[in-house]
């Protein structure tokens, strides 16, 4: 299958406006704070968990390389390309619209979509005298929560010990796909 039918599916999924494909325009997504910059075929910004799954299913069938991505404020570079020596095409799945908070049992639980936010959460908890499970530096401009989950949960600054998740939706591939 070729690349613009790759593009062109993606684009069915989540319409024009969500998908960037220009170097220039994807090049924030494809740049990390501290390191990491490489190429990726595009950029999918799906709003739903519904698109987001349709967008893997179609990378897989096409074989590309997915690196999801939320805010991109980590100084990792788990969520960018790192150089350009891969051994497939790469697609980066922003997940920042993909946004929702939800409060269970009095604010001691919480369900965060991929989009959702440090400051966000921060903010929701504050009039049940909670706090997130973790504060980092980039909490003020929008790092997501998800993101400080995968990274250490906030390494030195764990406010309650680490973050973990409980019934956990994920994929994993297999040879039958």
């Amino acid at each position: 299958m070729s690349v613009q039918q790759l593009i062109s599916r993606l684009t069915d999924i989540v319409g024009s406006r969500y998908i960037i494909t220009d170097p220039t325009k994807t090049e924030v997504y494809r740049s990390g704070y501290r390191f990491g910059t490489g190429n990726a075929l595009a950029v999918v910004r799906p709003a739903t968990l519904l698109e987001f799954w349709n967008i893997v299913k179609v990378c897989v069938e096409h074989d590309v390389i997915v690196i999801n991505q939320a805010a991109n404020t980590g100084l990792t570079g788990g969520s960018t390309p790192d150089g350009n020596d891969y051994d497939r095409d790469i697609v980066v799945i922003n997940t920042m619209r993909i946004d929702g908070i939800q409060l269970i049992n009095n604010a001691s639980q919480v369900i965060c979509l991929p989009g959702s936010t440090l400051n966000e959460l921060e903010n929701q908890l504050k009039p049940f005298g909670r706090e997130p499970h973790s504060v980092i530096g980039s909490s003020c401009i929008g790092a997501s929560v998800i993101g400080g989950i995968c990274n250490n949960s906030g390494g030195a600054l764990v406010q309650r010990g680490p973050a973990y998740t409980e019934m956990a939706l994920y994929a994993q591939l297999n040879e039958k796909r």
